[in-house]
C-alpha cells in the first residue's frame, strides 16, 4: 500500500485527483506533463494500492482518489510539517 505512493508522480496525481476528480489518464498526463504510458502505470499502481477508484463512462475510464488515499497524504503532509518544524 505505501509503496504506491512511494514516488513523487504519484502523490501528484493523487494531490491532482483530489482537486479535480473524476479525470481520464490523457487529462493526467496532461496535467503532469508526462507521457500517457507513464501516466498509465503510474495509475495502476495507484490502483493496486488501493489509492484510486475507477468508474467507467462508455469507453473512458474515470479515476477518482479513495479515502485511503486521503488518509496517506495527510499523514506524508503532517511528516513534512514536522520535519519543517
Amino acid at each position: 500500500m505505501t509503496a504506491s505512493l512511494g514516488n513523487h508522480r504519484r502523490i501528484e496525481i493523487i494531490r491532482l485527483l483530489r482537486k479535480q476528480p473524476l479525470q481520464c489518464v490523457d487529462e493526467i498526463a496532461a496535467a503532469c506533463k508526462i507521457d500517457k504510458s507513464t501516466a498509465s502505470e503510474h495509475l495502476r499502481r495507484l490502483h493496486e494500492g488501493g489509492m484510486i477508484g475507477k468508474k467507467y463512462r462508455g469507453r473512458r475510464v474515470l479515476l477518482s482518489v479513495t479515502k485511503r488515499a486521503t488518509t496517506m497524504l495527510r499523514t506524508i503532509d503532517l511528516l513534512w510539517d514536522a520535519a519543517e518544524s
